[in-house]
């Protein structure tokens, strides 16, 4: 394939911004180096993207190619595709800044196009697959060795080999391993940014693989080897193309490398489809145990307010709840266990919305009692998952399959059956970081619009514009002086720089955590549990065991968010 006229190149970079430079005299060019307006220069081989460097050492270099990435992954694949040996390589430059690389390697041609923009290269790889029988179900990425002057630091998903084989492609984002489809790598001097683009809902995969797996020597060497995977079948006799960001600058802000996934996260799950209210939520548990079971307690309840199976009990419930609430602008409550405790286990059940007579009895006044005062009701379920009959005593779980439209609408139901009696908040138990739990909830935020606020106990960044996360916080007494930790501070479980990136993603989204426990009592004078979470734009859980905080919890919130919910910094 011939490329364009070398002056010709040159020229078009030059008015692109480029530094260009051809490696062959003629028509044909045998390599393309560009140098981007913030000095990194890439070059591209017949190889692949083969080199990177910046102030005048190497970044990377290797190639970049594709294999068949089957053998990664438990159940992937027969692994008959052949992409072992490399039978062909060549270049063509395109244009200012434009190359394209083929290989053909055993039954797969993959015909590959670079296009530098700025400080990212975009990688767009058709991947030709001619075995006349087998697909490929799983495409990898790899070649490229990065140096690093130091161990680097950042979002980078890292794990052997065996692990994939033991576990499969559910580890792939977007998942409950690999919860954010971008990464950033960075040793203070150069960073890295990868994304991938245009894929849609697919499972995806960047791995920054130790370059020595040696006890002792994994983390210590300065070296990575990135991998890209994605799970998307390449059909016997078809062809499909994967597309990839690779951005390299001494620019190191987490945000300005994760800039290019942003704009597919935009592209790929769109904004969020809730609204957001920042104002605290109670919570209690209503179940007890089996052992609570007895004539006069039928339903495992917990005592007094929390009998909401009585009319003394749902009273006191509402008498509580709505009172504290109203007092100290709360904006509702949600409960777990609201059926009681079901003998046939499964604890928060999947059928939800399934409630003894006598609780049915007395969630019509309930749900008045909270309409009246304008607060919102809440409760716990399990969207992913359907109980049936393991024996005659006992249930067992099985999951729900996302894409049979039987078991959406027979979902739906249940949350609808909810919404109409008076339902408006859901924690999503069991739920939130998977591929199949983002198809599930795509499709019920499309029916629940966006008033209804749901809190999935799990989450991977594309569950955010769909649903709001719920997390636990611990208080860690530290340990000064101690490596990495500087003394007292809050745990979020689902990690505060994850929240950060969520946030950054999905403009909107909502978190929500209560305080779980702590290592030790929290310091007189230290940053109360309700300013540590509005400063950090969660909203505050409280249980109802906890109310003794409901006049911090107020005050904080008052400092934060205006009365609607919304937060002033807004």
């Amino acid at each position: 394939m011939r490329g364009m006229n070398t002056h010709a190149v040159i020229a078009a970079a030059a008015l692109a911004g480029l530094a260009f430079a051809g490696a062959a005299a003629g028509d044909d060019v045998s390599a393309l180096s560009c140098r981007t307006p913030r000095g990194v220069t890439f070059r591209i081989t017949a190889d692949g993207l083969s080199f990177v460097e910046f102030g005048g050492r190497p970044v990377a270099e290797g190639s970049w190619s594709v294999f068949n990435a089957e053998g990664w992954f438990k159940d992937a694949g027969t692994g008959k595709v052949d992409t072992k040996k490399l039978l062909r390589k060549t270049i063509a430059v395109l244009g200012p800044g434009r190359a394209r690389v083929v290989h053909d390697r055993g039954d797969v041609r993959c015909i590959t196009d670079y296009r530098i923009e700025g400080e990212d290269v975009l990688i767009s790889a058709r991947v030709e697959n001619n075995h006349p029988a087998e697909p490929m179900n799983v495409a990898g990425f790899g070649g490229l060795t990065f140096h690093f002057d130091r161990p680097p630091e950042g979002l980078m998903y890292v794990q052997h080999i065996s692990y994939f084989q033991a576990h499969g492609v559910g580890l792939c984002h977007p998942g409950h391993w690999a919860k954010i489809g971008g990464s950033y790598a960075t040793d203070g001097r150069i960073g890295v940014g990868t994304s991938p683009r245009a894929t849609g809902l697919m499972r995806t995969l960047t791995l920054w693989d130790y370059a020595d797996w040696a006890q002792g020597r994994r983390e210590a060497v300065p070296r990575r080897r990135l991998m890209y995977f994605a799970v998307g079948p390449v059909p016997a006799r078809g062809a499909r193309t994967f597309d990839f960001c690779l951005r390299v600058s001494p620019d190191c802000g987490w945000k300005h490398l994760l800039d290019p996934y942003r704009r597919h996260f935009a592209e790929t799950f769109g904004p969020v489809r809730y609204r957001r209210d920042g104002r605290w939520i109670a919570t209690d548990y209503l179940n007890h145990s089996q052992q609570a079971v007895s004539p006069s307690n039928p339903y495992g309840f917990h005592g007094q307010f929390r009998r909401i199976d009585t009319p003394e009990g749902a009273k006191a419930f509402c008498d509580k709840l709505v009172a504290a609430l109203s007092e100290n602008g709360g904006q509702g409550a949600i409960v777990w266990g609201q059926g009681g405790d079901d003998p046939r286990g499964a604890m928060y059940r999947p059928d939800f919305d399934v409630l003894p007579p006598e609780v049915e009895a007395q969630w019509k006044t309930i749900a008045a009692r909270f309409a009246e005062a304008k607060l919102k009701l809440g409760v716990t379920t399990r969207p992913r998952h359907l109980a049936l009959r393991k024996d005659w005593r006992r249930d067992e779980i099985i999951d729900i399959n996302p894409l049979d439209p039987g078991h959406r609408a027979m979902l739906w139901r249940r949350f609808e059956s909810m919404i109409a009696k008076g339902c408006t908040l859901f924690y999503l138990d069991s739920f939130g970081s998977s591929f199949e739990d983002v198809l599930l909830m795509r499709s019920l935020r499309e029916k629940m619009g966006p008033d209804v606020l749901t809190f999935a106990e799990h989450q991977c960044d594309a569950i955010m514009p769909y649903s709001g996360g719920y997390s636990e916080t611990t208080f860690s007494a530290g340990t000064p002086g101690g490596e990495g930790d500087a003394g007292p501070h809050y745990r979020l479980w689902s990690g505060l720089r994850n929240w950060e990136i969520y946030e950054y993603l999905a403009p909107g989204c909502q978190m929500a955590s209560r305080l779980y426990q702590g290592e030790k009592d929290i310091p007189k004078g230290f940053e109360t549990p309700a300013a540590f979470f509005f400063g950090q734009r969660i909203t505050p859980l409280l249980p109802v065991s906890g109310f003794a905080r409901l006049a911090e919890t107020h005050a904080a919130q008052q400092r934060y968010l205006r009365p609607d919910g919304k937060w002033k910094a807004e």
